[in-house]
């Protein structure tokens, strides 16, 4: 599939901000799976802008505004090509047993507790439960997904940016992000490696996908000696063309879309407005 997205994240300030210092990471991310065709990304007021790559392989651009101002624009169009990483088939086939015989030096960083992903003896509980002895690790992971779906409640402006997987798991509700926790800490209790991406989801006419009116988010999880696979417990689906990756990391914290900080006097207080669309053209 390909895709034309346009992406606007505005922060007005009521009171002038000043050294402000922000790292974005909206460049859609380029596999074997993804072709990325264009991509402008602009800042008003004119800034600078300076990118690196970080340490899971983000593009991430950067910048400064030293000057006070009242409100900062990021806008980011892209036009990428999108091909389902399941054509070939599901993953499956994979024992438990495979997880210690195949390791990988970046799975370490995917195991353990993160800033938003914690590893309790409740999530493990959890996460024997709803693997009942199975030993398919990629038929254990869309056995977490379905269970997410199917127990937790999708409920907008009930949790927000630095919501813990702790909360979630009492709250019985969230957003992709949240679920996307979840999925990881669960996963990870049983010895899979998974992580957190940030991206796009195409919502087409006659789709009814949860999650598609702003940034997205699922989870990959690494199969050994099959690479990483997607999975979108938001939806309860496989994680195909129609997601739109942008970057990884261990949680939210590591793949943020916008991220930064900047001084500001006490009490002073702002706003956040954000616009999306993803659009598909041609075939």
């Amino acid at each position: 599939m390909r895709f034309r997205i346009f992406h606007r994240t505005q922060y007005l300030y009521w009171t002038p901000v000043r050294d402000s210092y922000n790292e974005v990471r909206l460049r859609p991310a380029t596999d074997d799976k993804s072709r990325l065709e264009f991509f402008l990304l602009k800042v008003n007021p004119p800034v600078r802008l300076q990118h690196f790559r970080d340490n899971w392989f983000n593009y991430v651009h950067h910048f400064e505004l030293p000057e006070p101002h009242s409100q900062l624009t990021i806008e980011a169009q892209s036009t990428i090509n999108t091909t389902n990483p399941y054509l070939g088939g599901m993953p499956v086939g994979v024992p438990f047993a495979s997880l210690k015989a195949d390791p990988h030096e970046m799975d370490q960083s995917f195991l353990g507790d993160s800033r938003y992903v914690a590893i309790s003896p409740e999530v493990w509980r959890l996460g024997i439960d709803i693997r009942d002895g199975g030993d398919d690790v990629f038929e254990t992971a869309r056995g977490v997904m379905h269970h997410i779906y199917r127990n937790w409640t999708y409920a907008p402006n009930t949790t927000h940016a630095a919501t813990h997987m702790n909360e979630v798991l009492a709250l019985k509700s969230g957003v992709c992000q949240d679920f996307t926790h979840l999925m990881i800490g669960i996963c990870r209790s049983l010895g899979i490696p998974a992580r957190y991406v940030s991206g796009y989801l195409y919502n087409g006419p006659e789709a009814h996908l949860r999650g598609a009116q702003a940034s997205h988010a699922w989870c990959e999880v690494r199969v050994p000696g099959r690479g990483w696979f997607g999975l979108d417990p938001t939806n309860d689906t496989l994680a195909d063309e129609r997601h739109i990756k942008i970057a990884t990391g261990r949680d939210y914290h590591d793949a943020a879309p916008v991220s930064g900080y900047f001084d500001a006097p006490p009490g002073a207080t702002s706003g956040l407005k954000v616009d999306l669309e993803v659009s598909r053209i041609g075939r």
